[in-house]
Order: C-alpha cells, then sequence, then structure tokens
C-alpha cells in the first residue's frame, strides 16, 4: 500500500504541493531538501522513471508546457518522483525557454498536478529538482552561477554563506536558508532556495542543497 506525504507552501499566490509516495513498509524522514529517506522496496512510477534512473540521464523539454507522459506522470497519479534507492545522483538536462538550459546533478526529482482541479486527470504544473552541492562553498558559487544565469539577487546567498559558514548559535535553527529567489524564465516561474545544515554527530556530516521549483500554467490539451 502507499501513502502520499505532502509538503504545502504558496508561491506567487497559488498553492504548490509537493509529495512523496512512500511505501506502507518504508520509513520517512523529511531531510534538509524536502526529500524523503526510506526503506524498502520501490517499483518505478513508469517506464520513463526507469529510463531516466538506470542510464543516469534525464532529459526534460519545459520550453512549453509537458504533458503527462513528457513528464513520466502516470495516469490516475498526482504526481511522479525520481530517485534512486541509493539516492545515488543522476544528470538532468532541463530545456527552458528563451533559449536557456539548466543542467545539474540531482538526488530528487519530482512533476506534480497537485495545484490544479483535478490533479489525477491535469496536466503537471509543478517541477522540482533537488541538487546537493559537494559543500557550502560550492553552494554558495552554484547559487552565484544561478543568479547569473536567471537575474537573481545575489546579496541574500551572500547572507546565507556567512550566516552558514559561523557557528550556530545555541537558539538559533540548525538549518540556515537562502529566502525563495524568485523570477521567470518565459512562461515559467523558477524559484530558488539555498539550505545548509551543520554537521550534527561528526565532521563531514553537514548538507548543502539548492532547491529549484518550476511553476507553470498547464496547457489543456498537452
Amino acid at each position: 500500500m502507499t501513502r502520499t506525504v505532502e509538503r504545502v507552501r504558496r508561491s506567487h499566490g497559488r498553492a504548490v504541493k509537493v509529495a512523496a509516495a512512500v511505501t506502507a513498509a518504508g520509513v520517512v524522514l523529511m531531510g534538509l531538501g524536502g526529500c524523503k529517506v526510506s526503506t524498502g522496496q520501490r517499483e518505478p512510477a513508469s517506464t520513463k522513471v526507469k529510463e531516466v534512473l538506470d542510464s543516469g540521464q534525464g532529459r526534460f523539454d519545459l520550453t512549453r508546457p509537458p504533458s503527462r507522459e513528457e513528464a513520466g506522470l502516470p495516469a490516475g497519479r498526482t504526481d511522479v518522483t525520481y530517485e534512486r534507492e541509493d539516492h545515488t545522483p543522476f544528470r538532468v538536462r532541463v530545456a527552458l525557454p528563451e533559449g536557456k538550459e539548466l543542467t545539474v546533478d540531482a538526488r530528487l526529482v519530482t512533476f506534480d498536478a497537485m495545484a490544479e482541479a483535478d490533479p489525477k486527470t491535469a496536466q503537471p504544473s509543478t517541477m522540482d529538482i533537488h541538487h546537493y552541492p559537494a559543500t557550502l562553498a560550492a553552494g554558495r558559487d552554484h547559487l552565484l552561477a544561478a543568479a547569473k544565469e536567471y537575474g537573481l539577487d545575489t546579496k541574500p546567498i551572500l547572507e546565507w554563506y556567512e550566516e552558514a559558514a559561523d557557528p550556530r548559535p545555541v537558539q538559533a535553527p540548525s538549518t540556515v536558508r537562502t529566502p525563495w529567489l524568485a523570477t521567470k524564465v518565459g512562461y515559467l516561474r523558477l524559484e530558488v532556495q539555498g539550505r545548509y545544515k551543520p554537521p550534527v554527530d561528526m565532521a563531514g556530516s553537514d548538507q548543502t542543497v539548492v532547491h529549484y521549483l518550476f511553476t507553470w500554467d498547464p496547457a489543456p490539451n498537452a
């Protein structure tokens, strides 16, 4: 049996839900990136999911609103998740409007239609990508490169890095986040956030995540 864990937030006035399907035998931990970690076996949600994870390469076209088939979203499902059992990254290339392309090594990619009236039949309207840089400095550099590419404000990124690099006060939240940095790429709404969680039990256990969230109004006949 499968149950769904949902995270809901607002994006430009729209409710955006990012869900993870989890087997009943699994154990769910909501980590720094909102990414699920579960035990137990999961079957691929679609042929496309299996092809992407087996090959380690995923290509997606967001130059126009994608269909359910193009997103790998099966009939009757509200969402689909691309994630390897061992959580190793896979290369993701996303073609964007205005001749742009996003290429990252991702551990988690989801598509969903949960902002739509009938999410089990509607076309997808959200793509969520989690990239895990090796270090905090690498995360800063990745965010600065994204800011240059998409015209985002760099000041919150530099402030985030300085705060995250300093020792955390005892009463402060353990995870340091940038605000959601928002822009438009053609018809797409793009939001980017950096997150950092310091080491807990041993050196090297810290974690940096760059989270890309694309939302759009789906094409009615895609």
